[in-house]
C-alpha cells in the first residue's frame, strides 16, 4: 500500500442490533457478508400498520438504546434508566407502552418469509404525501433520486432476509460531517444521526463521497465495496439521546447535498476490523 492509496482511518464504528432503535460504539467489529457481526438481528413489527418498524414513522423508537448481549439478545435502555431484554416476554408490550403503538418483536426471518418483509399498502392518491412524510420533505422540496436504489429495497419495508433499508454497511465521512456542521445552526450534527457502520476518518486529505462511488476499499482486514450514496430521511431529524430535533438538518440535505450523504457498501471479503485501522483503495 502507498500513502496515495491511504484514504484515511476508522474514526468510529458503530452495530445497531435492533433496527431503528440506538445502537452501540465498538472499539472492534467481526465484518461478514451479513455486515457487521450483530447488526439489526432483531426489529419490532407495527400490529396496526402491519409492517417491520422503522423510526421513520415512529422517532420515539430511537429514544431506547440497544446493546448486543453475549447470548444474542440485546439488552434495551429506556430514556428513564428502565431495562428490559429481547429475551424478556414482556419486552414488546414495554417497547409498545413507550411508543404508543402495539409492538411484536422478531428474531431475522428467511426471504422467503415474503409477507414478513412486505411494506404495508398506500393507496395510489396518497403515495407522494406518504413518501414525503417519510423522508420529512416541505411540499416545495423535490423528492430524492432512488433510481440506483435497490429495487427489492424499495419494494419492501427492508431487503428481504435482512433488516436493511439498504445494504449492510453504510460509511459516512467525517470530514463531510464536519461540512454539514457548518452549515446548520441551532443543533448538533452527530455521526449517530446517520446511523453509520464506520466513520472514515478523512480529515487530513477530506474526500468527496460521490467521487468514491465503485471504489474498493480494504478496511481492516475486510474488504469493502462503495456501491452508492444513501439517500436521507427524516431519521437524521429526530430525538435520540442527547441530540434534540433538528429539521434543519434535513433541510441543509435537501438544499445542499441532493438529499444524499454517506455511501452504502457490500463486503467481498469479511474479517476483523477496529477503531484506527488504516482504510485504503485495493
Amino acid at each position: 500500500m502507498t500513502q496515495q492509496d491511504k484514504l484515511g482511518t476508522v474514526g468510529g464504528l458503530f452495530r445497531y442490533p435492533v433496527k431503528s432503535l440506538g445502537g452501540e460504539a465498538l472499539a472492534a467489529a467481526q465484518i461478514g457478508v451479513s455486515g457487521v457481526a450483530g447488526d439489526r438481528i432483531w426489529a419490532f413489527r407495527d400490529l396496526g400498520r402491519n409492517e417491520i418498524s422503522s423510526a421513520k414513522r415512529n422517532p420515539l423508537l430511537l429514544r431506547i438504546t440497544a446493546a448486543l448481549q453475549d447470548d444474542g439478545h440485546a439488552r434495551l435502555s429506556f430514556p428513564s434508566g428502565e431495562t428490559s431484554s429481547t429475551a424478556a416476554p414482556d419486552c414488546a408490550d414495554r417497547v409498545s407502552d413507550f411508543i404508543g403503538r402495539p409492538q411484536a418483536l422478531f428474531g431475522l426471518r428467511p426471504a422467503s418469509d415474503v409477507a414478513h418483509f412486505a411494506r404495508a399498502g398506500v393507496a395510489v392518491e396518497n403515495m407522494e404525501a406518504d413518501i414525503r412524510g417519510v423522508l420529512g420533505l416541505l411540499p416545495d422540496e423535490t423528492l430524492p433520486d432512488f433510481s440506483k436504489f435497490p429495487a427489492e429495497a424499495l419494494r419492501n419495508a427492508t431487503v428481504p432476509g435482512t433488516y436493511f433499508d439498504g445494504a449492510v454497511i453504510h460509511i459516512i465521512l467525517a470530514s463531510e460531517l464536519r461540512q454539514i456542521q457548518a452549515s446548520v445552526s441551532g443543533a448538533e450534527v452527530d455521526a449517530l444521526r446517520f446511523r453509520p457502520n464506520i466513520v472514515l476518518n478523512d480529515l487530513a486529505a477530506p474526500l468527496v463521497s460521490d467521487d468514491l462511488v465503485g471504489a474498493t476499499l480494504r478496511a481492516g482486514d475486510s474488504v469493502l465495496r462503495l456501491d452508492y450514496m444513501v439517500p436521507r430521511c427524516s431519521m437524521t431529524t429526530h430525538e435520540q439521546g442527547r441530540l434534540g430535533k433538528a429539521p434543519q438538518i434535513m433541510r441543509t440535505l435537501v438544499r445542499d447535498w441532493k438529499h444524499n450523504f454517506g455511501l452504502y457498501a457490500s463486503v467481498q471479503q469479511g474479517g476483523r476490523i477496529k477503531l484506527d485501522d488504516v482504510i485504503a483503495r485495493c
